[in-house]
């Protein structure tokens, strides 16, 4: 992660991420239309986005963001992952009721179910993903003690979502935490990727169980806070802390105005943002920072 005088700063792009900019394009063009036409023509233009964006010094995930609006506007699909997101949702749930028995009994064991649930990701087969969380998680970087003794303090926190899927895993821990403080579960406004968004929450009959909810109001991974509405700026305002799933607010939140500690939950799913981190890939971390 780049520092300037101390401060954290976003985690910027490096040689191997365009490769991987580059083939998120071509899984979203290939999910987004319906003739090798299209498709192809889908897959240009968001490769000429990452081609034009793409620098050492801009986040990734905001290129990423803006070849996908290309992909998504040339084939006229506004969610291409929808098929993509019902399929995880419907595995994550399984599989988080049938973990849930392990992971009960206080903060740490539901950070460590939370955590588990990041493993899920739509460039990976969902076979692996069940095998992975049914093996014992350690903590590589561990500040959930320093989360507890933070808890104390806490009237208002804004819960970060991730992918769709991890929502089933994220429900134990925000009913926890909503025995202590306020909790409100902010999701994407509009589609991009396999991120949880209102309407997939509505979809699934889901709304009011994670209610309160509130967007972002962008379609962009991890938190863009320019494209950020005015209602979800005011929710972290009021909040004494944020929590943060997955690799995308890393990338993104430490460079923000937030003015609010943030504990980061995640597996480091890719080598940038493990050796940003200092851990070996596929680590799980559970970090608290302060802002």
């Amino acid at each position: 992660m780049v520092r300037v005088g101390g401060e954290p700063l976003a985690v910027r792009a490096r040689p191997e991420c365009l490769p991987c900019l580059e083939r998120l394009i071509r899984r979203t063009a290939d999910l987004a239309a319906g003739t090798p036409e299209l498709r192809a023509r889908a897959a240009a233009a968001g490769l000429e986005v990452v081609r034009r964006e793409f620098a050492p010094e801009v986040v990734p995930a905001r290129v990423a963001a803006a070849a996908q609006r290309a992909v998504r506007s040339l084939a006229g699909n506004p969610a291409p992952f929808l098929p993509v997101k019902r399929r995880e949702m419907a595995a994550a749930a399984a599989l988080a009721e049938r973990l849930r028995g392990r992971y009960d009994g206080g903060l740490r064991p539901l950070v460590t179910l939370a955590a588990l649930g990041n493993s899920l990701d739509f460039f990976r087969d969902l076979a692996q993903v069940e095998r992975e969380v049914g093996e014992e998680v350690a903590f590589v970087i561990d500040h959930i003690d320093a989360l507890a003794e933070r808890l104390a303090g806490c009237r208002r926190i804004v819960y970060l979502a991730d992918n769709a899927g991890e929502c089933h895993f994220d429900l134990p821990l925000l009913s926890f935490l909503r025995r202590r403080a306020a909790v409100v579960y902010a999701v994407k406004e509009g589609p991009v990727q396999n991120d949880l968004t209102r309407a997939d929450l509505e979809r699934e009959g889901l709304l009011e169980v994670f209610a309160p909810v509130v967007t972002t109001g962008t379609d962009s991974p991890g938190l863009d806070w320019e494209r950020a509405s005015a209602p979800f700026k005011e929710e972290v305002a009021a909040a004494d802390l944020v929590i943060a799933k997955g690799m995308g607010c890393y990338e993104t939140l430490p460079a923000l105005p937030l003015g609010r500690p943030v504990f980061y939950v995640m597996k480091a799913k890719c080598d940038p943002v493990a050796e940003d981190v200092g851990v070996p890939l596929g680590a799980y971390v559970a970090i608290l920072r302060e802002q």
